[in-house]
């Protein structure tokens, strides 16, 4: 005998109730709820002139074309950093990118994160960090990823960039051209990193200007090779640079002149926040200190030579000499 039709309607419905429950628990649903947090700090339309299929919320940026080629790179931050001090972290994330992107004469355009935390409460200071950063340079955050249900804190943050004139590749650095050191000697040490912070109370305009700064250089062909200083310090970013050249490079450290106060060892080691190797012919050393002499916080000065011969880093003071490092053990591998 068949059930009435209500009946089957009711299982049915019921059916379909209990579908839905389980479905609206999905894990990978309920996961997307974490997006929720870097959407309360970041620009839901970073570029409103193409319209409103550039908003956020797709699955992927749209970003506006530009000429020449482009640039793309990415950093992860160190988990210490990450858990000890997560809203530097966040800022430095996007710092770090940017210099990259100006080291190789280009302006970025956007970013994108992946960032895991054990909660929103540990992910906040991550994110405005990021926001900060994004904000005082104005380049948007347009995407990534966000797990506020993971094991462990992580944060890494990648730039899409473009190169409008010559690119600066540490590659292009030939021997008989100069080695030049541009840093920013105003900030102090953000402790107990050797983080030499010249940024965060920085003037934003002033920021960006600087930045800008190594376009403008590789436009006019003045600088024909760069390398961002990074975590390595003058002397690791130094190796780096002798090692995707293929020279020798020696370095002068009587040349070179820390911010005041700083010791030489530590200025040699830390993250300058702003600074870059520029690899310049003789000539030309004059028209790099031109076009820093506006900016007084900078300091800028030819600091050694890349000669002819098997890549290494060679450190000079005062007749005497040291190897920092030789060809024949590789540091990042990247070699001619």
């Amino acid at each position: 005998m068949r059930a009435p039709a209500d009946g089957w309607e009711h299982q049915a419905q019921s059916d379909l109730d209990a579908l839905t429950q389980r479905l609206s628990q999905l894990e990978g649903l309920l996961g997307k709820r974490d997006i929720q947090a870097p959407a309360r700090l970041f620009d839901h339309h970073p570029f409103p002139d193409l319209g409103i299929a550039a908003a956020l919320g797709d699955d992927a940026a749209l970003v506006p074309p530009a000429p020449g080629p482009l640039l793309l790179a990415c950093e992860g931050l160190h988990p210490q950093l990450v858990a000890e001090d997560p809203w530097f972290a966040g800022w430095s994330a996007v710092l770090v990118n940017l210099n990259d992107i100006a080291a190789m004469g280009g302006r970025p355009l956007a970013l994108v994160n992946s960032l895991w935390s054990q909660g929103p409460d540990s992910a906040q200071a991550l994110l405005e960090g990021m926001a900060f950063a994004c904000a005082k340079f104005a380049v948007p955050m347009v995407g990534g990823h966000t797990n506020l249900q993971s094991p462990y804190a992580a944060l890494a943050v990648a730039v899409l960039g473009t190169a409008p004139g010559p690119v600066l590749s540490a590659r292009l650095a030939r021997p008989g051209q100069l080695c030049c050191l541009l840093a920013n000697h105003g900030g102090a040490f953000h402790r107990p990193y050797p983080f030499w912070d010249a940024a965060t109370q920085a003037d934003p305009g002033r920021l960006r200007t600087q930045l800008e700064m190594l376009v403008q250089l590789a436009g006019a062909g003045v600088v024909q090779a760069a390398k961002d200083v990074s975590m390595g310090g003058i002397a690791g970013t130094a190796v780096m640079l002798a090692e995707a050249a293929g020279c020798r490079l020696e370095l002068d450290l009587g040349a070179i002149q820390p911010p005041p106060g700083v010791a030489l060892e530590a200025w040699l080691a830390c993250f300058p926040s702003y600074g870059f190797l520029l690899v310049v012919d003789p000539g030309d050393v004059a028209d790099l200190e031109a076009v820093v002499a506006p900016h007084p916080e900078l300091w800028c000065r030819p600091i050694g030579r890349l000669l002819a011969g098997p890549a290494s880093v060679e450190l000079i003071r005062a007749g005497a000499r040291s190897t920092l490092w030789a060809g024949e053990v590789p540091l990042t591998g990247f070699s001619p």
